[in-house]
């Protein structure tokens, strides 16, 4: 695991103890940014079930002003904060530890969230499920024109609208899956 591009270019990150974190491989980091290109710069990011930070840490790298970087595993929270400490990103980083399923994400100013929960929770992902569930109340608190990314397993059908938060992209990278949702509405 490393950063990719930006400021902290090829910088490596410590990555997960076990295989409960499954890490977002350099290859499909790299795509997705490439199609982000340079919307994250100078925007406020949300990583949502983040591991050891990898989404949120490039985001901050290649420009973002400040990232919220939310999980309810203790111990990869203990890595994460190593890596940001290792980067240097401390005062644009708010490190939170909860069941981002659970507790209020307070992501109002976020402009970008990743969702990158453990695939059990995104075999299914129909408006009454946790991740469905997830995402409408994203829709709820995210400004207009905000950008939510899912990464969830190939097979996994998302629905193409959760409120306003409509799907508007979806790209397969082997047996997994990015899908682009952007919430509705003048800016």
């Amino acid at each position: 695991m490393r950063v990719i591009a930006g400021s902290r270019a090829r910088t490596p990150l410590l990555g997960p103890r076990d295989r409960t974190t499954r890490p977002i491989t350099d290859r499909v980091k790299e795509s997705l940014f490439a199609i982000l290109g340079s919307l994250v710069t100078d925007i406020m990011v949300a990583d949502l079930f983040c591991g050891t930070g990898s989404l949120g840490l490039e985001a901050l790298s290649r420009g973002a002003q400040r990232a919220i970087m939310m999980d309810k595993d203790r111990e990869a929270l203990q890595r994460l904060r190593k890596n940001i400490e290792k980067l240097h990103f401390e005062d644009r980083t708010e490190v939170r530890c909860g069941d981002v399923l659970k507790v209020n994400i307070s992501a109002a100013q976020c402009r970008l969230v990743f969702v990158d929960p453990p695939y059990r929770l995104t075999q299914e992902v129909s408006l009454e499920s946790p991740i469905g569930s997830l995402l409408v109340r994203l829709n709820e608190q995210l400004s207009a024109q905000s950008i939510v990314i899912l990464r969830h397993p190939r097979q996994t059908e998302v629905l193409p609208v959760y409120g306003e938060l409509g799907q508007y992209d979806h790209r397969v990278y082997g047996s997994m899956a990015l899908t682009f949702l952007e919430k509705a509405g003048k800016t």
